[in-house]
């Protein structure tokens, strides 16, 4: 059995593992440490599903924590056009993409590459039963920080008959 000899220390310790979350939290700024971040090793469907992944559960482990994740995901070209974070969490909050947030189911198509492009389809079913199927358009990063990394580059919905005149 483990016998803790100092509870200040537990609460030390405590307060540590959750001090990142809880700064993100209060300051509205996202800890990058606590939501998934581009890596070289993730294919164009693992992208998608993390972002699908993060924005169904949107306020874990803070809130807006998915739409964070998302914007972490896009690209350097996406970000110039939907950024920063407070606008592009309004925008996803909004129509159309307003579905994508704490939805509560999807179905992924396949994906389909080429070079250094990859598109897929997801349908989310929102809270309220409305289905919509959204297109993603990933690119692998060429140079830079991300060089080698799969990010979004524009997402919009193609059920109800195309791209918005700004996609994410």
């Amino acid at each position: 059995m483990l016998k803790i000899k100092s509870p200040v220390l537990v609460a030390v310790a405590i307060s540590w593992s959750l001090a990142a979350p809880l700064q993100a939290a209060l300051s509205g700024k996202p800890d990058n440490t606590v939501i998934e971040q581009p890596r070289v090793d993730l294919a164009p469907q693992d992208v998608v599903a993390i972002v699908v992944t993060a924005l169904a559960n949107n306020d874990q482990p803070f809130p807006d924590a998915g739409i964070a994740t998302t914007f972490a995901f896009a690209s350097p070209g996406n970000k110039t056009n939907t950024g920063p974070l407070e606008r592009f969490t309004r925008m996803v909050k909004s129509p159309p993409y307003g579905v994508m947030v704490n939805h509560v189911a999807r179905d992924f198509s396949e994906v389909v590459e080429a070079g250094s492009t990859a598109y897929q389809l997801v349908k989310m079913t929102a809270m309220d039963g409305r289905e919509v199927v959204f297109a993603f358009r990933l690119s692998k990063q060429l140079d830079g920080q991300f060089e080698g990394m799969w990010m979004t580059d524009a997402v919009w919905p193609v059920s109800n008959g195309g791209a918005p005149k700004q996609a994410l």
